[in-house]
């Protein structure tokens, strides 16, 4: 990663340092209170809540980083993990002065020179960029996807804070074994990924080119001609809303819910090339029901050999209901297994138990619940003090929320299936 200047550092700390202080300042006394007004579990939800809050106001690097954190319930507590999973970005969209600097940093002047006209409001946006529609001489539309100016500095310098902050965090005792140096490098990575666009750029041409033999999967076309290293252009897709399902017959959200985890039944079982944050907002369908629509692969990430077999191995287990056998596979992925477990069989018995009542070919009075499910795979790692590797745990998470994602589109979808063949 590259080097961030020492006094942009120091500065930032301090800014930080004096968030916490206030923080500390009035979370304390509350907290006094509310240990002995309510008791132990109040004061950790307060404490979570309050950590949420503050989070919240120290940027999109701490906020996205939370946000990718968080989905590690084995190694952060359950309630922590809720909080953090309701962050999002609060920033205001770019000013019409802020775009104009910013497209004539990246073309030369505030309105590109294939475009004959730009709306000055974004249609979307987030803490790394905003997006706007644009219309060209002939009349198509297409969608400018601009980095907000100088987040890289700013994201960078935060996230050599957190890693300085990790390295001081492993030794408390409370933390031993866990591999957090791992995570944090896993989460950064990501995070850097997202403002890598030239990384996005290639990242969507490969999503797209995977997809295109999925029907009712619909990926937009980059139009790298028009694109630079702070803005992408794309063709654009009207009328994507989240209320969509809604609208539409359940043989229709049926037919592309099954598409959706057809999708990512290719991702990542066939390809190795997985879109890990497939959220409602990243995930719509065509008002007219012809097809899904999946965006933004700033966070994609390919698998290694060993962990796409390791995480196949595991959902052809679980869908036949082979409860050791996801057990030993989950060993296998443990990042701290080794010198640890002396005597594997509880670990592999409890996971097998958990199998037994969540999956396999006797649950059929009710449906598989994936979020339970990893909820209760975790916990039981959080009981044996066992970790997954990031690389077999996030994409985990990314089924995790896709499944949240597919049953939003239409409840029924047997999520077991994406592991075994295509829905």
């Amino acid at each position: 990663m590259d080097r961030v200047p020492t006094h942009r550092l120091a500065l930032r700390a301090c800014a930080l340092a004096l968030a916490g202080l206030a923080e500390v300042t009035v979370t304390l006394p509350a907290l006094l209170a509310v240990r002995l007004l309510r008791g132990r579990q109040a004061t950790h939800h307060y404490l979570y809540r309050r950590l949420t809050h503050r989070i919240q106001s120290l940027g999109p690097t701490f906020i996205k980083f939370a946000q990718i954190a968080g989905a590690r319930r084995d190694m952060l507590p359950a309630a922590l993990c809720d909080e953090l999973s309701r962050l999002h970005d609060s920033v205001r969209p770019l000013s019409p002065q802020q775009a104009a600097s910013a497209l004539r940093a990246a073309y030369g002047r505030a309105t590109p020179p294939f475009l004959a006209r730009l709306d000055p409001e974004p249609v979307a946006g987030g803490s790394i960029a905003c997006v706007y529609r644009g219309v060209l001489p002939d009349g198509k539309v297409v969608a400018l996807k601009l980095k907000r100016p100088g987040i890289d500095a700013t994201m960078r310098a935060d996230l050599a804070l957190i890693r300085a902050l990790t390295r001081r965090a492993e030794r408390l005792p409370a933390l031993r074994g866990m591999p957090m140096a791992d995570l944090v490098g896993y989460v950064s990575r990501a995070v850097l990924g997202q403002l890598d666009f030239r990384r996005e750029a290639k990242n969507i041409v490969t999503l797209r080119a995977n997809l295109a033999d999925v029907p009712g999967v619909v990926v937009p076309r980059l139009r790298p001609e028009w694109s630079r290293p702070t803005c992408l252009v794309f063709d654009f897709v009207p009328g994507l809303d989240t209320r969509t399902p809604a609208t539409l017959p359940d043989p229709v959200r049926a037919r592309l819910a099954s598409a959706v985890l057809a999708a990512a039944h290719k991702m990542m079982f066939v390809d190795g090339f997985v879109h890990c944050d497939p959220h409602p907002g990243n995930v719509y369908l065509l008002p007219e029901g012809d097809a899904a629509v999946i965006l933004d692969a700033g966070y994609s990430v390919r698998l290694p050999e060993r962990v796409r077999e390791l995480i196949a191995g595991f959902f052809a287990a679980l869908a036949t209901g082979d409860g050791r056998r996801c057990g030993e596979i989950m060993l296998a992925s443990m990042a701290n297994a080794d010198g640890r477990t002396a005597d594997p069989e509880p670990f592999v018995a409890d996971i097998a138990a958990l199998v037994g009542r969540c999956a396999g070919p006797d649950r059929s009075d009710r449906a598989f619940d994936m979020a339970s499910f990893g909820n209760g795979v975790f916990e039981v790692q959080s009981a044996h003090r066992l970790y997954a590797a990031s690389d077999f745990a996030f994409p985990i998470m990314a089924l995790m929320i896709l499944e949240s994602t597919v049953r939003g589109l239409w409840p029924g979808a047997d999520f077991t299936r994406v592991g075994v063949a295509t829905p």
